[in-house]
Protein backbone atom coordinates (compact mmCIF):
# COMPACT_ATOMS: atom_id res chain seq x y z
CA UNK A 1 0.00 0.00 0.00
CA UNK A 2 1.90 2.97 -1.31
CA UNK A 3 0.74 6.49 -0.47
CA UNK A 4 2.28 9.42 -2.34
CA UNK A 5 2.19 12.49 -0.08
CA UNK A 6 3.93 14.89 -2.49
CA UNK A 7 0.78 16.94 -3.10
CA UNK A 8 0.13 17.52 0.60
CA UNK A 9 3.65 17.59 2.06
CA UNK A 10 4.61 21.13 1.04
CA UNK A 11 1.26 22.81 1.75
CA UNK A 12 0.50 23.46 5.41
CA UNK A 13 -3.20 23.06 6.21
CA UNK A 14 -3.93 21.08 3.04
CA UNK A 15 -5.99 17.88 3.23
CA UNK A 16 -5.90 14.99 0.74
CA UNK A 17 -8.06 11.83 0.63
CA UNK A 18 -6.81 8.41 -0.38
CA UNK A 19 -8.77 5.28 -1.21
CA UNK A 20 -6.55 2.17 -1.24
CA UNK A 21 -7.31 -1.51 -1.81
CA UNK A 22 -4.81 -4.32 -1.54
CA UNK A 23 -4.84 -8.08 -1.17
CA UNK A 24 -3.28 -9.14 2.14
CA UNK A 25 -3.69 -12.89 1.59
CA UNK A 26 0.09 -13.34 1.52
CA UNK A 27 0.39 -12.26 5.17
CA UNK A 28 0.67 -15.09 7.65
CA UNK A 29 -1.43 -14.22 10.67
CA UNK A 30 0.25 -16.96 12.69
CA UNK A 31 -3.10 -18.61 13.44
CA UNK A 32 -4.17 -21.68 11.49
CA UNK A 33 -7.87 -20.91 11.83
CA UNK A 34 -7.69 -17.42 10.32
CA UNK A 35 -7.16 -16.03 6.81
CA UNK A 36 -8.10 -12.96 4.77
CA UNK A 37 -11.36 -13.53 2.89
CA UNK A 38 -11.46 -10.16 1.07
CA UNK A 39 -8.99 -7.45 0.08
CA UNK A 40 -8.18 -4.78 2.66
CA UNK A 41 -9.89 -1.47 1.86
CA UNK A 42 -8.31 1.60 3.48
CA UNK A 43 -9.77 5.11 3.27
CA UNK A 44 -7.52 7.88 4.57
CA UNK A 45 -7.70 11.61 5.12
CA UNK A 46 -4.22 13.14 5.40
CA UNK A 47 -4.02 16.64 6.87
CA UNK A 48 -0.72 18.55 6.79
CA UNK A 49 -0.26 20.54 10.03
CA UNK A 50 3.16 21.89 8.95
CA UNK A 51 4.76 19.96 11.84
CA UNK A 52 3.50 16.53 10.79
CA UNK A 53 0.68 14.86 8.87
CA UNK A 54 -2.35 13.76 10.85
CA UNK A 55 -4.00 10.73 9.31
CA UNK A 56 -7.54 9.53 10.02
CA UNK A 57 -9.50 6.88 8.23
CA UNK A 58 -10.98 3.41 8.24
CA UNK A 59 -9.76 -0.11 7.54
CA UNK A 60 -12.27 -2.63 6.21
CA UNK A 61 -11.83 -6.28 5.36
CA UNK A 62 -13.24 -9.73 6.03
CA UNK A 63 -11.49 -12.63 7.68
CA UNK A 64 -12.32 -16.29 7.47
CA UNK A 65 -12.22 -17.54 11.05
CA UNK A 66 -13.11 -20.62 13.02
CA UNK A 67 -15.60 -20.23 15.86
CA UNK A 68 -14.10 -21.07 19.24
CA UNK A 69 -17.35 -22.67 20.42
CA UNK A 70 -18.76 -24.71 17.53
CA UNK A 71 -15.56 -25.05 15.42
CA UNK A 72 -17.43 -23.93 12.27
CA UNK A 73 -15.91 -21.54 9.70
CA UNK A 74 -17.51 -18.10 9.34
CA UNK A 75 -16.75 -14.67 7.86
CA UNK A 76 -15.62 -12.14 10.46
CA UNK A 77 -16.04 -8.54 9.23
CA UNK A 78 -13.51 -5.95 10.38
CA UNK A 79 -14.31 -2.23 10.30
CA UNK A 80 -11.65 -0.33 12.22
CA UNK A 81 -10.93 3.34 12.79
CA UNK A 82 -7.37 4.33 11.89
CA UNK A 83 -5.43 7.25 13.32
CA UNK A 84 -1.76 7.89 12.79
CA UNK A 85 0.85 10.60 12.55
CA UNK A 86 3.37 10.75 9.73
CA UNK A 87 6.46 12.97 9.70
CA UNK A 88 9.31 13.67 7.31
CA UNK A 89 12.37 12.29 9.10
CA UNK A 90 14.49 15.47 8.87
CA UNK A 91 11.65 17.64 10.25
CA UNK A 92 10.55 15.33 13.05
CA UNK A 93 10.69 16.56 16.62
CA UNK A 94 11.90 14.32 19.44
CA UNK A 95 8.39 13.20 20.42
CA UNK A 96 7.54 12.39 16.78
CA UNK A 97 10.63 10.21 16.49
CA UNK A 98 9.08 7.81 18.99
CA UNK A 99 5.47 7.68 17.82
CA UNK A 100 5.12 8.79 14.19
CA UNK A 101 5.66 6.91 10.97
CA UNK A 102 8.84 8.51 9.63
CA UNK A 103 9.50 8.81 5.91
CA UNK A 104 12.38 10.04 3.75
CA UNK A 105 10.65 10.32 0.37
CA UNK A 106 7.19 11.16 -0.90
CA UNK A 107 6.09 7.55 -1.33
CA UNK A 108 5.24 5.79 1.93
CA UNK A 109 4.54 2.07 2.23
CA UNK A 110 1.90 1.71 4.96
CA UNK A 111 1.14 -1.98 4.46
CA UNK A 112 2.95 -3.08 7.64
CA UNK A 113 1.30 -0.28 9.66
CA UNK A 114 -2.17 -1.34 8.44
CA UNK A 115 -1.43 -5.01 9.11
CA UNK A 116 -0.34 -4.11 12.63
CA UNK A 117 -3.66 -2.35 13.30
CA UNK A 118 -5.61 -5.36 12.03
CA UNK A 119 -3.70 -7.78 14.27
CA UNK A 120 -4.15 -5.53 17.33
CA UNK A 121 -7.92 -5.44 16.74
CA UNK A 122 -8.39 -9.21 16.60
CA UNK A 123 -10.29 -10.81 19.50
CA UNK A 124 -8.70 -13.49 21.65
CA UNK A 125 -11.39 -15.98 20.56
CA UNK A 126 -13.63 -15.71 17.53
CA UNK A 127 -17.32 -16.44 18.15
CA UNK A 128 -19.65 -16.82 15.15
CA UNK A 129 -22.65 -15.37 17.03
CA UNK A 130 -23.71 -14.54 20.57
CA UNK A 131 -26.32 -17.32 20.35
CA UNK A 132 -23.77 -20.02 19.49
CA UNK A 133 -24.08 -22.84 22.04
CA UNK A 134 -20.95 -24.66 20.87
CA UNK A 135 -20.32 -28.38 21.06
CA UNK A 136 -21.85 -30.79 23.56
CA UNK A 137 -19.16 -31.84 26.07
CA UNK A 138 -20.62 -35.37 26.21
CA UNK A 139 -21.33 -36.40 22.61
CA UNK A 140 -19.57 -33.64 20.64
CA UNK A 141 -22.66 -32.64 18.63
CA UNK A 142 -22.84 -29.08 17.32
CA UNK A 143 -25.75 -27.65 19.34
CA UNK A 144 -26.28 -24.95 16.72
CA UNK A 145 -27.18 -27.60 14.10
CA UNK A 146 -28.78 -30.38 16.11
CA UNK A 147 -30.27 -30.37 19.60
CA UNK A 148 -28.40 -32.61 21.99
CA UNK A 149 -30.30 -35.12 24.16
CA UNK A 150 -27.40 -35.93 26.47
CA UNK A 151 -28.79 -33.89 29.34
CA UNK A 152 -26.80 -33.31 32.48
CA UNK A 153 -25.73 -36.91 32.89
CA UNK A 154 -24.82 -38.55 36.20
CA UNK A 155 -23.24 -36.36 38.85
CA UNK A 156 -19.88 -37.39 40.19
CA UNK A 157 -20.60 -38.76 43.71
CA UNK A 158 -17.72 -36.71 45.12
CA UNK A 159 -19.47 -33.52 43.97
CA UNK A 160 -23.06 -34.53 44.83
CA UNK A 161 -23.10 -32.33 47.95
CA UNK A 162 -22.47 -29.25 45.77
CA UNK A 163 -25.64 -29.94 43.77
CA UNK A 164 -27.68 -29.28 46.94
CA UNK A 165 -25.87 -26.03 47.69
CA UNK A 166 -27.77 -22.81 46.98
CA UNK A 167 -26.12 -19.48 46.57
CA UNK A 168 -27.69 -16.45 48.29
CA UNK A 169 -25.85 -13.96 46.08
Amino acid sequence: MIVNVAQVRYSGGKTVHYDLVEDFSTFDLGIEALSFQAPVHVQLQVNNTSRAMLVKGTIRTELKAMCGRCLEWFVYPLDLPYEDEWAFRTLATEDLLETALLFDKDEIDIKDRIFEQIVLALPMTFICSAECQGLCPNCGANRKLTPCNCGEGPIDPRLAALAKWQSND
